[in-house]
């Protein structure tokens, strides 16, 4: 399930939402395109639905080498439009492939989670109570993209998809979510709290919706499972 709202900010600059998901009955993908790159929303885009239709796109263990496949694969049909190596670098990949990967597994009996970039993992425990983990990187989250950027490529070539296991033993549920969502933290929005801790999604898109003025960013979260009552995309 993938509930995403427009964030205001965006809204009057006239930039479109550069969050976007995709799920399946075993994964659920969310991808935060960088404000400053001018085409992300087209990106992500681009990038989730190659990525979805990739053979076994839901295999955990097969996860991160299908991301770099298709990263490859984009960037490959691209060098014939931007044969110098400097421009396709600068004026495309800096441009459209600059975004936040978040990707959530389920398994008999654990969550797992693989982060690249800035967001959150929403955890519900056994007794009911919601923890938000936070990843920030200030001004300068790691792209996987910027393993292609010759200026960028040392940097990050060591840079990793973080890996986060949750039993469910323990945690009865677990959300992942683009970091948007700050103000739900920072402002102790209790009835979102309360809608996500229930499971009312239906409630949590509506209070997004109509509280869209207190979200600069766009607001994007994503269960695994759950009924889809409501419009979540």
């Amino acid at each position: 399930m993938i509930i995403t709202s427009q964030g205001f900010g965006h809204f009057t600059n006239g930039i479109n939402n550069q969050d976007f998901g995709i799920e399946n009955e075993k994964m659920l993908l969310i991808l935060d395109g960088c404000s400053a790159a001018k085409y992300s929303d087209s990106g992500i885009r681009l990038f989730g639905q190659l990525f979805s239709r990739k053979e076994e796109c839901n295999n955990l263990e097969k996860f991160e080498d299908n991301v770099k496949s298709v990263f490859d694969d984009i960037i490959g049909m691209s060098e014939k439009y931007y044969p110098i190596r400097d421009e396709l670098e600068k004026e495309y990949i800096m441009e459209n492939l600059l975004f936040t990967i978040i990707a959530c597994f389920e398994t008999e009996d654990k969550y797992i989670v693989k982060l690249f970039g800035d967001g959150y993992i929403i955890t519900q425990n056994a007794k009911g109570l919601l923890s938000y983990m936070k990843f920030a990187y200030g001004n300068c989250p790691p792209y996987f993209a910027y393993k292609y950027c010759s200026w960028m490529a040392d940097t990050f070539k060591d840079y990793h998809f973080k890996t986060l296991i949750f039993d469910k033993k323990d945690f009865k549920k677990v959300l992942i979510a683009t970091d948007g969502i700050q103000p739900i933290v920072k402002c102790n929005m209790r009835d979102l709290d309360n809608s996500i801790a229930t499971g009312n999604f239906s409630l949590v898109e509506t209070i997004l919706k109509e509280r869209k003025m207190s979200f600069f960013d766009d607001v994007t979260i994503g269960i695994l499972g759950g009924k889809k009552d409501g419009f979540f995309q």
